[in-house]
């Protein structure tokens, strides 16, 4: 007789709600109208009722990976501040290959005189005339020594060196707009979740109610159980919460308006492998020393700053210059004359106060170069323990996910079981909606997993190197 109450409770409730066998499936499409219509069902129980709908009914902008990162990479503000900066260097550049060029000058300049000449008190003469003068002076410093060919030089690679920031800086947006984006879908995926969780709490609670009105349950068990839909009412919250900050992440570093809704278009999540699997440290790490753009970046900086102290020791060197002028001189009555002057000037002295001025900024520049050389070997160790990092969590989450899903396997058939126990009368609703709580948490524990390789995959080819837009995209399907 007590089997059969419960039974007949069992029904009861699901015939209250319809759409309840929804919640076993996760990859239900019409999930979100289903639980739109049971808000409207059971109103008075769920307090985020607006919240949800609101969720729910916005006017998302769907995304996908490839079109996220092409926006990026054409609006992010880092990566135009960073261009702007290297085509900065590269006129510096010009600027100094254009003082191997000759300097010239033109000078023209007439004066018109009237007066007399007076000899004692005698007047000699009256005179009226128009003087004229014409000059065209080039010179040529030569290279001063040879200061300016190190000069030169050295532009050319702090111009590098902007160069292989600017690529560092596209390959930083590439893979943070990538690693923002499966951190949106999981976020996504996280909000369906969390709303089929409070679905399954607040049916167990309807259970509890039913059950203690009817003398089989207790009112420990009905006041346990709203905490558990207030716990879930939380858990959505902090869900939906997590998903507005992520959009505007996402939305911040592909330069579009922060507020813009983004919906990533999957409904589910696939590991994505982007680096073999057989490759070992030292393979990974010999890449990463010759393709890493900030490695390259600190290279041509050093290379620039030994051009500089090269250019400071030119201060000893002989400078020759030459000149050449072409003047012409006369009035307008007469005419005008010609002359030209050819000259070679040789400077030389002993360097800036002595020499020893020049001595000593040579020497201080010898050591920032030596700043910089440990520099880039703290780098390159920080590359190879990041290598090292990432390249075992990538194994370390492949079983994960291999793992969870056997979790996701077991905890399916625990629900078959428990379905299977309730329709022969042997069980109870509890039994399945407690099966079902740990599908759900072996699914997020499988989604989070997957998010984590992915994450952890674009990381590998960003400590490599070699990240690019197509190798991101090489294994997405969406």
């Amino acid at each position: 007789m007590k089997n059969s109450l419960t039974i007949a409770l069992i029904f009861c409730i699901l015939l209250q709600c319809p759409s309840f066998s929804a919640i076993y499936d996760f990859l239900d499409k019409d999930f979100e109208k289903s639980f739109s219509d049971y808000c409207k069902n059971c109103s008075k129980e769920i307090e985020l009722q607006g919240q949800i709908t609101k969720f729910l009914e916005e006017d998302q902008v769907l995304v996908s990976l490839d079109e996220c990162l092409d926006i990026a990479l054409k609006n992010n503000f880092d990566i135009k501040t960073k261009f702007e900066t290297y085509k900065s260097y590269d006129y510096i550049h010009k600027n100094a290959l254009a003082k191997f060029l000759p300097n010239f000058g033109y000078s023209f300049y007439s004066i018109y005189y009237r007066g007399q000449v007076l000899v004692g008190t005698a007047l000699v003469e009256r005179f009226n005339e128009l003087a004229l003068s014409s000059t065209l002076i080039a010179t040529h410093s030569l290279t001063e020594g040879g200061k300016l060919i190190f000069e030169a030089k050295e532009k050319k690679f702090e111009k590098y060196e902007q160069k292989e920031q600017l690529n560092f800086t596209e390959e930083e947006v590439l893979k943070y707009t990538a690693i923002y984006y499966w951190e949106l879908l999981q976020s996504k995926i996280n909000i369906e979740i969390h709303i089929k969780n409070l679905y399954e709490r607040i049916a167990q609670l309807r259970l509890t109610e039913n059950l203690e009105e009817a003398g089989m349950g207790t009112k420990f068990d009905v006041i346990r159980q709203k905490n558990e839909v207030a716990s879930a009412k939380r858990s959505l919250v902090e869900a939906m919460n997590e998903f507005r900050l992520r959009q505007a992440k996402l939305s911040n570093i592909m330069g579009i308006e922060i507020e813009t809704t983004l919906y990533p278009i999957e409904d589910e999540v696939v590991e994505n492998n982007l680096v073999d699997e057989n490759l070992t440290i030292d393979l990974l790490y010999e890449t990463a020393s010759k393709n890493r753009k900030d490695i390259k970046a600190i290279k041509n900086k050093l290379m620039a700053m030994k051009n500089e102290r090269r250019a400071i020791y030119t201060d000893f060197v002989l400078k020759p210059r030459i000149f050449y002028q072409n003047q012409k001189q006369g009035t307008a009555r007469i005419g005008l004359g010609e002359a030209n002057v050819v000259g070679l000037y040789v400077d030389w002295n002993l360097g800036e106060n002595l020499g020893v001025g020049t001595v000593t900024k040579a020497k201080a520049k010898t050591h920032e170069i030596n700043a910089l050389k440990y520099d880039l070997t703290n780098q390159l160790r920080d590359i190879k323990e990041k290598l090292l990092n990432s390249y075992y969590n990538s194994k370390l989450l492949l079983q994960r996910i291999k793992i969870t899903k056997e979790q996701i396997d077991y905890a399916t058939q625990s629900v078959e079981l428990a379905e299977m126990r309730l329709d022969a009368g042997e069980g109870i609703l509890i039994d399945v909606i407690q099966a079902q709580s740990q599908k759900t948490l072996a699914r997020i524990e499988y989604l989070n997993a997957v998010i984590d390789y992915n994450k952890n995959q674009v990381e590998l080819l960003f400590d490599e190197g070699i990240i690019s837009m197509d190798k991101i995209l090489s294994a997405y399907n969406p």
